[in-house]
């Protein structure tokens, strides 16, 4: 029995589910969720550290405004804008247990940051358009973002985030951020992997 083009097969799975994975790496306090939480609403995801998770991705977006789009940048000074093509969307959550005020971290994607939505009304429309399926999310919640009553803060360059984000549990208060980054070109190993496939095909 001739076990190569399923082992192949395999590798070429592997390849492309590392390409698509678009969270490479965090910092601090930041825990990465593999896989998009059942609910990020008031009082459902808290703890010590802040959640990132990925969203949708390739998602095509048309004069979607978000409420910074300048990299290198940070919070202090953010330029708003629209966002037109194709991106992939991913979430940064933090809500404190009691005691807890603030969670510091980074989080870095394999595509550069184009844009993010960090007030509430910007986060609600954004949603529906990229959220994670199945998770549900504080849409209409006027205490998300990052205007909470202690401001949180967060940088970005290239295709890391840093952040500061606080919010007070007391006041059911939730800091969360959405970041939008360039979808990545396959890189030569995934199309290598592809070419296998074809080849496989072609000599069966």
């Amino acid at each position: 029995m001739n076990t190569r083009p399923a082992a192949l097969l395999l590798t070429a799975a592997f390849v492309a589910h590392t390409a698509s994975a678009a969270i490479t790496g965090v910092s601090g306090q930041t825990t990465w969720l593999f896989a998009s939480p059942a609910s990020c609403a008031s009082n459902a995801l808290t703890g010590f550290n802040a959640f990132a998770w990925d969203e949708q991705q390739n998602v095509p977006l048309v004069n979607t405004f978000v409420d910074m789009t300048n990299n290198p940048g940070n919070s202090g000074g953010p330029i708003p804008g629209l966002l037109n093509g194709s991106f992939d969307s991913h979430f940064i959550h933090f809500q404190g247990i009691p005691g807890v005020i603030s969670a510091q971290g980074s989080v870095t994607f394999n595509g550069t940051i184009v844009g993010v939505a960090f007030k509430n009304t910007t986060l609600d429309v954004t949603d529906p358009l990229v959220g994670a399926f199945g998770t549900v999310y504080p849409t209409g919640y006027p205490f998300r973002g990052i205007n909470t009553s202690i401001p949180s803060f967060f940088s970005i360059s290239g295709n890391t985030i840093n952040f500061n984000l606080a919010a007070l549990a007391s006041v059911g208060e939730v800091a969360q951020l959405r970041v939008f980054t360039q979808v990545p070109s396959p890189g030569p190993v995934a199309l290598l992997g592809l070419g296998g496939l074809v080849a496989i095909r072609r000599r069966r």
